[in-house]
């Protein structure tokens, strides 16, 4: 296959993502300036989490998995029609549901916010009640953009799908630049900015519409029953539901342990959370959104080999980003931290406690970013126990190594970095309990050329590492009272030029690309780029 790991799909997908995280990154950092790390902005992250969660419920990762292997197969024997009437009746379902759960949500938002957020103290649990009520709207605008991006992905429309997520950005970021200097108290500005959030979610639906209507023409939302695919597609909600209610609960779990940590704590894991699934967003997520229509239409076809051999693909070029992404996190996190966040409210002690948590969340950054493609194959072969099964072991692990790192520290405002280590060591569990089951349905995932290839990427990494080290070195050496925003291009950019130049002279064909170098490949070499 030309196009193994599905390269230029992902490409699109990555694009997309690309724009709406930067975007998303831009909006963090205009929030960090006006917020810093407090009560309000705590009672803001917990008020959005909670709605958040029924939207990753019902929303895009559900779709995904259990709506799009179905639609894909109907377009891919060419019944336009059929197509259509899966794609009304599903929406009408999700509609109906959306609409019950967004009245009891906020009837219900009192309980939630003193469950899940049981260490706050009456003030900021006030607040996160209120802003809650103003957010669980959100969630069905959300539900509707994940069957929007359903329709788009099915089609091989991967760019608008994920990039109109920049509006929903866009539209808080105004409202901090315009509401920040004019809000008496930073409560007031939490709750505008609430509004700003749900409206925003408003313009990222009608922003995909227009696509959507061209792509699976006329948009009318039904209840039929007997829509072809329809009940296959509910069938298969349920154990994708379950198994993402388990890593929801996890979320829950790291929120209520933050809510007993100083102020500042579940503040400053979004911050650190955000940053840190930036790769993971563009490379992983990219690679698995782009891969599931055709996983779906191979595994309908039994072409267990090609689909195998996408997933070698797609998983090396996965690890290409995510390996040196997860070291540069560790070493040089302040300075990324720094660069997006520093400026406002938000000084030198959030950096530090920012890249505390960062540094936790690296080191499962590469089985954040596998699980997804790998997850991807099962939901294609229609196998959704496997995936729940791999998800109950990881939030088992993840809450007991959470609780027993942060709670012991939890007079620190490091504690915090114990939640994220938690999530990372869980998140590897899932990465095996997958891995184990692809292995014997497909046979070996990992072949020779892929261990020469991981092992590239591994030095590659070393070595860019000691590069930026040095770099580092004559900053803090020469140079020390850089802003953060100023001292991290150049330590970055050194470890990130150093990365594609080491791993182009070793041999791989992906830093060729960057380079837009031809690809050092000769005899055993050669065979050794298969693996990416």
């Amino acid at each position: 296959m030309s196009d193994a790991g599905g390269g230029r799909s992902a490409f699109v997908v990555g694009a997309g993502i690309l724009i709406s995280r930067v975007v998303g990154l831009l909006r963090n950092t205009v929030f960090a300036y006006y917020f810093g790390a407090g009560a309000a902005s705590d009672a803001y992250n917990a008020a959005f989490k909670i709605p958040n969660a029924v939207r990753n419920l019902l929303g895009e990762g559900t779709l995904s998995a259990s709506f799009v292997p179905v639609y894909s197969r109907l377009l891919g024997r060419g019944d336009a029609a059929a197509a259509r009437a899966l794609s009304n009746a599903m929406l009408g379902v999700l509609l109906a549901v959306v609409s019950l759960l967004t009245l009891v949500g906020v009837a219900a938002a009192p309980l939630l916010t003193s469950v899940l957020t049981p260490g706050f103290d009456a003030d900021t649990q006030a607040l996160t009640t209120r802003l809650t009520r103003v957010l669980f709207p959100m969630t069905g605008m959300m539900v509707i953009s994940g069957w929007c991006l359903g329709i788009q992905n099915s089609h091989r429309r991967f760019f608008w799908s994920y990039a109109s997520a920049a509006v929903w950005s866009l539209a808080q970021i105004a409202l901090l630049l315009v509401g920040g200097v004019r809000a008496d108290s930073a409560a007031t500005l939490a709750v505008w900015l609430a509004w700003a959030t749900l409206a925003g979610a408003v313009l990222q639906v009608a922003a995909q519409l227009p696509q959507v209507m061209q792509l699976a023409g006329p948009i009318r939302p039904t209840l039929d029953r007997a829509a072809e695919g329809l009940l296959q597609t509910l069938r298969n909600v349920v154990p994708v539901v379950t198994a993402l209610g388990v890593v929801q609960i996890s979320s829950f779990v790291d929120l209520q342990i933050a809510s007993f940590l100083p102020a500042g704590a579940a503040t400053n894991i979004t911050y650190a959370n955000t940053l840190a699934l930036l790769p993971v967003s563009l490379f992983g997520v990219s690679v698995a959104a782009s891969a599931l229509p055709e996983f779906s239409r191979e595994s309908g076809a039994l072409a267990l080999d090609a689909l195998r051999e996408r997933l070698r693909a797609g998983w090396q070029r996965i690890l290409f980003y995510v390996v040196p992404s997860a070291v540069a996190f560790v070493l040089f996190g302040d300075y990324c931290v720094g660069l997006l966040y520093r400026a406002g409210q938000f000084g030198a002690a959030e950096q530090r406690v920012v890249h505390w948590v960062l540094a936790g969340y690296a080191v499962g950054l590469v089985s954040f970013g596998s699980v997804k493609l790998l997850g991807s194959a099962y939901y294609a072969m229609q196998d959704y126990r496997t995936p729940l099964r791999a998800s109950v072991a990881s939030i088992t692990v993840s809450a007991i190594a959470a609780v027993s790192i942060a709670v012991p520290l939890r007079a620190s405002p490091y504690a915090a970095a114990g939640i994220a280590l938690g999530s990372a060591l869980g998140s590897y569990v899932n990465l095996l309990v997958l891995a184990r089951g692809l292995r014997t349905r497909l046979g070996p995932l990992y072949t020779a050329a892929m261990y020469t290839g991981t092992r590239r990427i591994v030095v590659a990494a070393a070595v860019a590492g000691a590069a930026g080290w040095g770099a580092r070195f004559v900053q803090v050496t020469w140079m020390s009272s850089l802003h953060p925003r100023y001292a991290a291009l150049p330590i970055l950019a050194a470890f990130g030029i150093t990365y594609l130049v080491v791993a182009w002279g070793m041999g791989s064909a992906e830093a060729a690309r960057w380079l837009r170098r031809p690809p050092r490949l000769s005899g055993r070499g050669a065979q050794d780029a298969a693996g990416e």
